[in-house]
């Protein structure tokens, strides 16, 4: 299935756009978050995509436990690390790196990932 021949159809749960996901996570064998060969999972929804006249719903399984934390919390490390309006708290981005990190942290510890 090529890139180009997805159409999303249905909104991908956690802001996932289908047609950015591979085959490979599609079907269920590595995370659709990250992309990580799968060994223990958690479902995280659906994803309707269009190829033609034929519409395919996907389940979608992410790493378990909860990899969403890691991946915001390396993201917003690696950003502050080389940015100077981090240093002195004026920076928008990294504040909002900040934020996803917090929840994503708060979801994996208030009502486990899901």
């Amino acid at each position: 299935m090529k890139r180009s021949e997805l159409a999303t159809t249905a909104p991908g749960p956690a802001g996932i756009d289908p047609a950015a996901l591979t085959r490979e996570q599609l079907l269920g064998w590595r995370c659709a978050l990250c992309g990580t060969l799968l060994t223990a999972d958690r479902p995280l929804g659906t994803v309707t995509v269009s190829r033609g006249p034929t519409l395919t719903t996907y389940p979608l399984w992410a790493c378990d436990p909860n990899c969403a934390t890691e991946h915001a919390w390396r993201a917003a490390i690696g950003h502050a690390a080389g940015c100077e309006a981090c240093r002195t708290g004026e920076c928008a981005t990294g504040q909002r790196l900040l934020d996803a990190y917090s929840a994503a942290f708060r979801q994996e510890h208030e009502g486990g990932a899901g």
